[in-house]
């Protein structure tokens, strides 16, 4: 049984770009990258936040109260392990024939060290009068692995001495890319009683998204996340979710092409 739900073959490499087929059970594209860039959550927030791997899996940030102090608490003090993406530029469908014909070329290594697709959620709520931010963002690489990296965002609160905003980290140790589909659909949830609800989807590549979608999504500027899906309805984000993972682990998606 196949334990890469994507798969990716260099299709060709130079000093100046990296073009590679990318395949998801019944879908294919072509993406090509010239450069890897340090990734950040895609959050609503004044300052970002890098999706790193710290030693020990978990890191907090907290401005102490009135004193304007910060306190970054890590397992170690060991500087962070931020991943680092491929800013994909041209990207386009291909058939599954041509992923299948294309032989093993170019420098193997490039796919090993990089992740080649990756997928995140952010979802936001007001609990108790604050505004509360969940991220999950899931990396793939070309072995089948993953690793899952959340962010919990908590608004201040200056009524109790503490108006900034605080931060907690946690990256999973690898996991099998199906494990961490499931894992990435268990962090999505918002705490029991939140209102004012927002739920959004994030891919990169985002065309591969899109075709399993069915839906090119809304057009960012950010060089990683450069699509985002939004919905108001967890029934509806949840839906979506299903589809990406059934296209990716279960049967293959529809391969309608998205012009």
């Amino acid at each position: 049984m196949n334990t890469r739900p994507v798969e990716a073959k260099v299709r060709s490499s130079s000093p100046d770009s990296t073009s590679l087929l990318i395949r998801a059970r019944g879908v294919a594209i072509e993406a090509e990258f010239a450069e890897l860039r340090p990734c950040e959550f895609p959050i609503w927030a004044s300052a970002p936040v890098p999706v790193e791997i710290p030693a020990g899996g978990t890191k907090s940030f907290i401005v102490g109260p009135f004193s304007g102090a910060v306190t970054q608490k890590a397992a170690t003090g060991d500087f962070p392990n931020v991943v680092r993406f491929p800013v994909y530029r041209r990207q386009e469908a291909a058939p599954l024939e041509a992923y299948e014909e294309f032989g093993e070329r170019g420098p193997a290594q490039i796919l090993a060290k990089v992740p080649i697709v990756a997928l995140a959620t952010a979802v936001s709520g007001v609990v108790e009068d604050r505004l509360v931010q969940r991220h999950a963002v899931l990396p793939f690489w070309n072995d089948g692995s993953s690793v899952l990296v959340t962010l919990d965002w908590y608004e201040g609160e200056p009524a109790e001495g503490a108006p900034n905003p605080e931060w907690h980290l946690n990256a999973s140790a690898g996991l099998p890319a199906r494990l961490g589909l499931e894992r990435l659909r268990e962090a999505s949830r918002l705490p029991p009683g939140a209102n004012h609800r927002r739920y959004q989807i994030h891919a990169s590549p985002w065309l591969l998204a899109a075709r399993l979608l069915q839906d090119k999504g809304q057009e960012l500027l950010h060089p990683i996340w450069q699509r985002e899906w939004t919905f108001d309805c967890f029934d509806d984000f949840e839906h979506a979710l299903t589809l990406i993972r059934t296209g990716l682990v279960i049967e293959p998606a529809a391969a309608m092409s998205v012009a």
